[in-house]
């Protein structure tokens, strides 16, 4: 079903993220009125709120699918009845992978590594950064200087 209240939706005034917003806007701005004017407001107001709640259709409950939570279970079983039962896999085998995974990790991380640092890292300038950070040139010069001391003999 349509909205039956988008043909008559106006773009030149404002609106609220959500009804209950809206109603307390209008809510708000009818209680400004007096006397008269303030029962006619409340009246059209709630006549449309009215007429809403009675169009507008409630969405049908949704049934839960349980097709889908007994097959969820069923895996849950088989794979605590798997990690209960003894292992499928040979304790040689797994230790077989590993042994290969190690040897791989260590004949391909540090070319990896450089490979990774080449194309992220820009080594000269980290390292003219670090030498501004921690080392003072200046201040180690003049410690000399200061230090020194010059003797001419004749």
């Amino acid at each position: 079903m349509t909205n039956p209240f988008k043909p008559h939706a106006l773009d030149m005034f404002a609106k609220r993220d959500t009804v209950d917003q809206a109603l307390a806007y209008a809510s708000d701005l009818i209680n400004t009125f007096e006397g008269g004017n303030k029962a006619a407001a409340w009246t059209a107001l709630m006549v449309v709120v009215n007429t809403a709640a009675a169009v507008w259709p409630e969405a049908p409950a949704q049934e839960p699918d349980l097709s889908a939570l007994g097959a969820l279970r069923s895996r849950i079983a088989a794979l605590e009845e798997w990690r209960d039962g003894p292992s499928p896999i040979p304790t040689h085998f797994i230790q077989v992978v590993d042994e290969r995974v190690q040897s791989w990790a260590d004949d391909n991380f540090n070319s990896l590594a450089d490979d990774w640092l080449r194309n992220h890292a820009d080594m000269d300038q980290e390292i003219e950064t670090w030498v501004e950070n921690n080392l003072d040139v200046e201040d180690a010069v003049q410690d000399v200087l200061r230090n020194a001391s010059l003797r001419i003999n004749f």
